[in-house]
């Protein structure tokens, strides 16, 4: 007997175990300090393990680089920088997955009484800089835009100790500036830094990178990976302070304060975010400018390498999803379930006895096609069998039903795809019925738990409902006179009178209850019901009418009642109308939504996404009509010494006075807009580089009069370039910006041509 009860217990044991966690690791590129706080996180609070992982972080080895280990096999995952992208047009097969800083946080740090204020001084000094640093695009442009070779410098091998600068065993030091600057400041020793983002060389840094192999023969643990490390940094951003103590209690390497962990969270957060940009964000564009840079200073290039180096997502995702969300789809296979028997929204045709087919079954599969989410079909041959499922979980969503409150405890509802009216179906020797009053006294068929029912019980008690099964079964009773009239929302009742025939009856009137038309869905699946508001809102106006269109389609035989057709024809022009409205108000919506992502928030300026969209149709009429266009590059001087004398409020003030003056003297057919941090584009059409030269000048004028609030004087610096015959869009644009650099370079408040 004792045998029974040990098979008993191993049954149930191996019933409730989990699988196994899969074991990968990532492999650290400096000492531990918050630049790693994502990372610590997402093992610490559980996050890894939550996805079916079981990371091991390998600590940081001077001897050796993240990028040699993850291409050996030693570690899984690895963290970069820049210098990636050389790596992989040396034919490594490395795939960024995701860029956790937007900006760079590199400078090159020295003390204060060497008076290295600047690149050129760089020269003949001791530098501490590692193999993967020297690489960096952000520095190596920053030297070649002054001019500076690598080997002018005296590069020294990097002890990783900050104190090095203090007590001379080297000039300069390359660093980060969330990091050594506080330490050395918390010890007294004051410093300065060569910032390459001062000379206009901001770009990604700490970048997550795996291999070709990785992501080709384990996609969904990339996925677990890239979302519950994002995961940590999002909660690591939130809550730096207990990340920076956690830090100290578990990652403390490097002996540092707590007050400068804290102070190091607050600094990488702002470049994480910077641009507003979704946390780990990379775009093509961006490397391509990284490229172009590596190409002017001679770091071979090649175009097909490209394709492949940035990760894409193998579900295809269009819809923005958090992380979060994304952690969501990935741990749960989405169970949906729905009667076959409900046209036009879920039904079998008598076509195809395998496939459902409907409105709600469409919506459903743009919804699945456009997060990626990954399901499973659950049969409820009844309403009373979905809400059965939906209640013990066994289901996690149905894809068409109402809001109503005995459905709240244990359901969760999506936003309305569809709207309907209530229609009142009655035998055709009815008159046409105003409301539901006409109705008291007779026997209404209604789907049983279809919402209308409790609706209408509760406001005309006088009507006696008579459940049915669905409305078919209601349509035969109300044919063979043993109900009075039948409910339900238009499109139902017009299909299923079509599909079966019924010339007896007709549509009589319209409640004063509409449908909205709602998925519903289990109350602990809060993320779920995120993720198809969210897909919902990316459905557009004519994808909606589509899919009405295939299903809502009324036929009438020529013998029917044509005062039946007259008032249906009122009851479409209404319902029409109706749709119209929403039509117009969702149109309303979306230009405000379009207005939103084209501008940028501080200067009203359009933002880079609609400068880079006008780019295109410039350089497309271009292509077809060899009419000119000329870009203009506008970068303020000195700007920097603005934020860091009179604050950053006092910069976005001067940002927005600047793009006031800019908007209020280009013409109609120009567009201005924000480049990137104090960077600005002007698009001049149909404009040579001549006509071109005389905007900058009258802009440069106009700035040079105008007495800015609190600084009082500003220039700028312009760069102008014209499309030529062969160019791409990145060479007119790169010789505007080469051309705006060599105007710092020569003095500043200048105008050159590239």
């Amino acid at each position: 007997m004792k045998h029974y009860y040990f098979i008993l217990l191993f049954c149930i044991t191996a019933l409730y175990a989990q699988p196994p966690l899969e074991k990968v690791s990532v492999k650290l590129q400096w000492a531990d300090q918050f630049q790693f706080a994502g990372y610590y996180i997402a093992k610490e609070k559980g996050f890894y393990k939550d996805a079916g992982l079981d990371v091991t972080i390998q600590k940081f080895d001077p001897k050796v680089l993240a990028i040699d280990e993850v291409m050996a096999g030693r570690s899984t995952y690895g963290i970069g920088r820049s210098s990636l992208l050389i790596d992989r047009m040396e034919g490594k097969d490395v795939v960024a997955l995701a860029a956790i800083f937007q900006s760079s946080p590199f400078i090159l740090l020295s003390k204060k009484s060497l008076d290295i204020k600047t690149p050129r001084d760089l020269i003949g000094k001791r530098v501490m800089m590692t193999e993967d640093f020297q690489d960096t695009i952000s520095v190596r442009a920053m030297l070649n835009s002054q001019g500076i070779r690598l080997n002018q410098l005296k590069i020294l091998r990097h002890s990783y100790n900050p104190m090095d600068i203090a007590n001379g065993k080297t000039d300069v030091m390359a660093c980060y500036i969330s990091n050594e600057p506080y330490v050395l400041r918390e010890k007294g020793i004051e410093t300065n830094s060569i910032n390459p983002e001062s000379y206009g060389f901001d770009f990604y840094s700490d970048i997550l990178f795996t291999t070709e192999s990785e992501v080709k023969n384990h996609p969904k643990r990339v996925r677990a990976f890239v979302d519950a490390t994002l995961k940590g940094w999002e909660y690591a951003f939130a809550h730096i302070p207990e990340t920076a103590q956690l830090i100290k209690e578990r990652y403390d390497g490097q002996h540092k304060s707590k007050e400068s962990l804290i102070y190091e969270g607050e600094v990488l957060k702002e470049l994480a975010y910077r641009g507003n940009q979704p946390l780990g964000a990379m775009t093509l564009e961006k490397f391509r400018r990284i490229s172009d840079i590596y190409k002017v200073m001679g770091v071979p290039q090649k175009e097909e390498r490209f394709y492949g180096f940035i990760y894409e997502d193998s579900t295809n995702q269009s819809v923005p999803l958090s992380v979060d969300e994304r952690s969501f789809l990935h741990m749960n296979t989405i169970r949906y379930t729905s009667t076959d028997a409900w046209p036009p929204f879920n039904f079998y045709s008598d076509h195809d006895d395998f496939h459902l087919q409907g409105i709600a079954v469409d919506f459903w599969k743009l919804i699945v096609k456009r997060t990626g989410m990954h399901t499973a079909y659950v049969s409820s041959p009844t309403w009373g069998g979905v809400l059965e499922a939906i209640k013990t979980k066994t289901a996690d969503v149905t894809l068409g039903t109402s809001l109503s409150s005995d459905k709240e405890p244990y359901a969760l509802f999506s936003k309305p795809y569809a709207t309907f009216a209530n229609v009142i179906v009655t035998n055709k020797t009815i008159d046409f019925i105003p409301g539901l009053d006409a109705l008291n006294g007779k026997r209404v068929a209604i789907g049983q738990g279809y919402s209308i029912s409790s609706i209408i019980s509760a406001r005309y008690p006088k009507i006696t409902i008579v459940d049915v099964e669905d409305t078919r079964e209601g349509l035969k009773l109300l044919s063979s006179g043993r109900v009075d009239a039948v409910i339900d929302i238009l499109p139902v009742v017009a299909y299923l009178m079509n599909a079966d025939h019924y010339l007896d009856l007709k549509i009589s009137g319209t409640t004063e209850f509409n449908f909205d038309v709602r998925m519903m869905i289990r109350n602990d699946y809060p993320e779920l019901k995120s993720i198809i508001d969210k897909a919902i809102d990316e459905i557009s106006i004519a994808e909606r009418q589509k899919i009405f269109n295939r299903y809502i389609a009324i036929s009438y035989e020529s013998h029917v009642d044509y005062g039946w057709v007259y008032r249906i024809a009122i009851l479409t022009t209404i319902i029409i109308l109706i749709f119209i409205y929403r039509q117009y108000e969702m149109g309303r919506y979306n230009k405000r939504l379009l207005k939103m992502a084209t501008t940028d928030p501080l200067t009203g300026l359009t933002n880079r996404i609609r400068l880079d969209e006008k780019l295109a149709e410039c350089h497309q009429t271009y292509q077809r009509t060899h009419r000119p266009y000329t870009v203009i590059m506008i970068d303020f001087d000195n700007f920097k010494r603005i934020n860091d004398t009179y604050g950053h409020l006092v910069g976005d003030k001067t940002l927005v006075s600047f793009a006031q003056i800019v908007r209020g003297n280009i013409r109609d057919m120009d567009l201005v807009g924000r480049w990137g941090g104090e960077e600005f584009l002007i698009i001049c059409q149909e404009t040579d580089i001549n006509g071109a030269n005389h905007l900058a000048i009258k802009i440069q004028e106009l700035i040079s009069a105008y007495d800015f609030p609190h600084i009082h004087t500003l220039t700028c610096s312009f760069g102008l370039s014209e499309c030529h015959e062969g160019d791409r869009i990145e060479d007119v644009v790169g010789r505007a910006d080469d051309a705006m650099y060599r105007a710092k370079e020569e003095g500043k408040n200048r105008i050159c041509r590239g």
